[in-house]
């Protein structure tokens, strides 16, 4: 018999108590490409997103955390800048760490059943 190696995929999100999508993976790849390149507008180009969607994206996500996810500072001549307050910054490192484990338990998990 072939011996094959198998791999356990998870997806995992926070929701509110209404049910509603409050941050997941789309939420945090946002939030890191602002992160890296220091605006909306260029994190949107970078993903190929429309400059609206992520604006949408970003209030829906303020508005369900209950919390500011960016410091905005308003274009002009030398154009805007965008960072993420020190609740962002933990949210994304606390959501990978979260994610880390979750797909290490699971690929444990999937090996103990001998696949």
């Amino acid at each position: 018999m072939e011996n094959k190696t198998y791999m356990i995929h998870t997806k995992i999100w926070i929701e509110n108590d209404q049910g509603e999508m409050v941050f997941g993976a789309g939420q945090l790849k946002i939030l890191e490409a602002i992160d890296n390149e220091g605006s909306i507008s260029a994190a949107a180009k970078k993903m190929k997103m429309g400059y609206r969607s992520m604006w949408g994206k970003l209030k829906k996500m303020e508005q369900r955390l209950g919390k500011q996810v960016l410091i905005r500072k308003k274009g002009g001549t030398s154009g805007g800048a965008s960072v993420l307050t020190t609740d962002a910054k933990t949210l994304v490192k606390r959501f990978r760490h979260i994610n880390q484990k979750i797909d290490f338990d699971a690929q444990n998990a999937l090996d103990e059943i001998g696949l």
